[in-house]
């Protein structure tokens, strides 16, 4: 009945409504007969022939409201699972699980990490096989669950066009904020492809949903990214534009983080301006500030952000400081696609400081992660490592 690639004990037992064990047991006995081959711990899979088959029977033997039932409740339980993962990582209070959640079971952002990257192609899955089925809240919960887990990771080529698709599922059921919250992620996913013109269009057109939501003041996000595409392409009156619309709109006491996001990457206009003094007195307190509302990925984005300031006056030792300080807070954040943004200027730092062997190992590891992450294909990243001073890798180009 689903279309996920493998199956765990866990969602068995959310597919039958059965205890743990027993769904445990009864994957045994499949396994042992043949009916289900392994594909890691506690993990099988159907050949296709037999799923092809499992199926046929299905709609001849079951009721279509007991097949609904079970379907129902494995997207469920993917749902509030993908949920009490996604608030490990993110620390933005205003986004809430469509249902009631339960106490969680990470006790770590280790575990929901590892969770994750265990189911992330049958997340993927399960969102698609609910986005045409016949429980579009579900859908659409699932589809913003993914976002910051995903986005940490870097994992963004399937990201757009589930958004694109629940987008049009929560205008189907005029679920307003979902719309705007799922159109600013599309404007965010389009930004870190470098998709310039269809971030700003995306994140445009979010700022009008956000106001037929009727919450103005949701607006902040989009605000933030259209500052960050102009940063980066260089626009720098009107990043400032933005990212001072953002502050303005932003409650600091519901939303702390949030101001401290907009300060550190109007931090990066004032340094790419070359206002140099007053981006480092910015970014220095930044690292003060950070770490306390958020001390998960806070910190080390905190950290990777005084390194690029340093590196852009020429202040190479610093940088060099600050982005090794970085590396390792946001490796242990899980926080993959910043890790490998701060490695790769690590590397650059290193090198024109001289230190060419540091600065190929730095470049390695990134290269590293931007192909775990697909965003690099192996051969471009080969053809990246083979130059004897490697070009800056177009992801890394994206990111501010």
């Amino acid at each position: 009945l689903l279309g996920l690639p493998t199956h765990t004990s866990a969602a068995t037992a959310a597919l039958t409504g059965w205890p743990h064990h027993r769904a445990e047991a009864a994957l045994d006995r499949l396994h042992d007969a043949r009916l289900l081959e392994p594909a890691g711990p506690d993990r099988y899979q159907l050949h296709d022939l037999v799923r092809l088959y499992a199926r046929e029977r299905a709609h001849q033997d079951l009721p279509e409201e007991e097949r609904a039932g079970a379907v129902r409740r494995v997207l469920h339980h993917h749902l509030t699972t993908l949920w009490m993962a996604s608030n490990a990582f993110n620390t933005d209070p205003v986004l809430r699980c469509p249902v009631e959640l339960p106490a969680s079971v990470f006790k770590d952002l280790t575990e929901a990490g590892r969770w994750i990257q265990d189911e992330r192609e049958n997340l993927l899955a399960a969102v698609q096989q609910a986005l045409t089925g016949p429980d579009p809240e579900t859908a659409v919960g699932l589809a913003i669950g993914l976002h910051w887990p995903f986005s940490y990771q870097g994992w963004h080529t399937q990201l757009a066009d589930v958004y694109a698709q629940a987008i049009e599922v929560a205008d189907r059921i005029a679920a307003w904020e979902d719309k705007a919250q799922l159109r600013s992620f599309l404007g965010w996913v389009h930004r870190d492809q470098g998709r310039h013109d269809a971030a700003i269009a995306a994140l445009e057109t979010a700022l009008t949903d956000w106001d037929r939501a009727g919450l103005p003041s949701r607006k902040v996000g989009a605000l933030n990214n259209l500052g960050v595409i102009h940063t980066i392409v260089g626009r720098l009156d009107d990043a400032l534009a933005y990212l001072e619309h953002a502050l303005a709109l932003n409650e600091d006491a519901e939303r702390p983080v949030a101001t401290i996001v907009l300060r550190n990457n109007r931090m990066h206009v004032h340094s790419r301006q070359g206002r140099f003094d007053e981006a480092i007195a910015e970014a220095r307190e930044l690292v003060e500030l950070w770490p306390k509302a958020d001390p998960r990925a806070g910190a080390g984005s905190a950290h990777d952000s005084l390194g690029d300031v340093h590196r852009h006056a020429g202040r190479l030792a610093e940088a060099v400081e600050s982005y090794t300080t970085a590396v390792r807070l946001l490796r242990e954040s899980r926080y993959g696609l910043k890790e490998a943004r701060s490695r790769w200027w690590l590397g650059t730092a290193l090198h024109e400081l001289g230190r060419h062997g540091e600065a190929r190992r730095q470049w390695e590891r990134s290269v590293g992660l931007l192909r775990d992450a697909r965003l690099l294909a192996p051969g471009e990243a080969a053809g990246i490592l083979a130059q004897p001073v490697p070009e800056t890798p177009q992801p890394i180009k994206n990111l501010l």
